[in-house]
């Protein structure tokens, strides 16, 4: 594609194939659908010629769109790495298209069923308890 250029016009790149592969590459193991277009849609949003503008943000938009992850204008190395080492040590979970408060939601059932198990543990003790106390009255 390049011919005896050093570089390619980002609209000249196969965008498609190139989506497909990293899918298919990074989705082989996801046997959910609703995943797997997740993946797909995380794929399609940086993997395309406007990735290539100024000021790109790679997240989809999620309720206020407060949180943006834009793309370093520049191609320099050094200059790209300073952008990796600035993101933040715990990732927004906007930045996977998913709601601001999905953290909080995944915690919040988490503990219920950590609640609902140590319900089922207490009432086994519990009959264990009954159960020993019949004993000794015997």
């Amino acid at each position: 594609m390049a011919k005896d250029r050093t570089n390619i016009a980002p609209k000249n790149i196969p965008w498609d194939i190139l989506c497909v592969l990293i899918t298919e590459m990074y989705g082989g193991k996801i046997d959910d659908e609703g995943d797997f277009r997740t993946l797909n849609g995380l794929v399609k949003s940086f993997m395309t010629p406007a990735a290539f503008e100024e000021d790109y943000n790679i997240i989809k938009e999620v309720g206020d769109g407060a949180d943006q992850l834009v793309l370093p204008n520049s191609t320099g190395w050094q200059d790209f790495m300073g952008w990796v080492n600035e993101l933040p040590e715990r990732e927004p979970p906007t930045y996977l298209g998913l709601p601001a408060n999905a953290e909080k939601m995944l915690l919040v059932n988490l503990a219920k069923r950590m609640v609902e198990k140590l319900a089922l543990i207490m009432g086994i003790l519990d009959e264990g308890h009954q159960v020993m106390a019949e004993a000794n009255d015997v």
